[in-house]
């Protein structure tokens, strides 16, 4: 450490790896709890064109979601791995770049969901 005085120091990475470890396991719990709790719900809407067409959406809304943090959680173990303050910039600028295109993909992919439903709903 003494050569480089922007290196990050082994030791606070090896305590960033275990807390990213344990936020990954907690949002896992929590994600297996938010689908266990909504099948029920949804189970209770009736179904026909209107609700089949919404219930798409917001199917595809929360796989998003899930991926976007994802995402983010793969963002947050690499730069816990990073060996100095470069790096961690670096893996920030990219995420960046990255998260962009995939928001620009992912909101023109709803806009057609929410299209093809609202057509659905006018021929149905």
């Amino acid at each position: 450490m003494a050569d480089n005085p922007f290196e990050i120091p082994q030791a606070l990475r090896q305590v960033s790896e275990q807390n990213v470890k344990q936020a990954r396991a907690a949002y896992e719990q929590l994600m297996e709890f938010m689908t266990k709790a909504m099948g029920p719900w949804m189970g209770t809407v009736p179904s026909n064109p209107m609700t089949a067409g919404l219930q798409h959406m917001q199917d595809r809304a929360m796989q998003i979601a899930m991926e976007n943090a994802e995402s983010a959680s793969a963002l947050v173990e690499k730069i816990s791995k990073a060996q100095n303050f470069q790096d961690v910039f670096g893996l920030q600028s990219r995420f960046a770049l990255e998260q962009m295109k995939a928001y620009a993909g992912q909101t023109q992919e709803l806009q057609k969901l929410i299209g093809e439903t609202l057509q659905k709903l006018q021929h149905g």
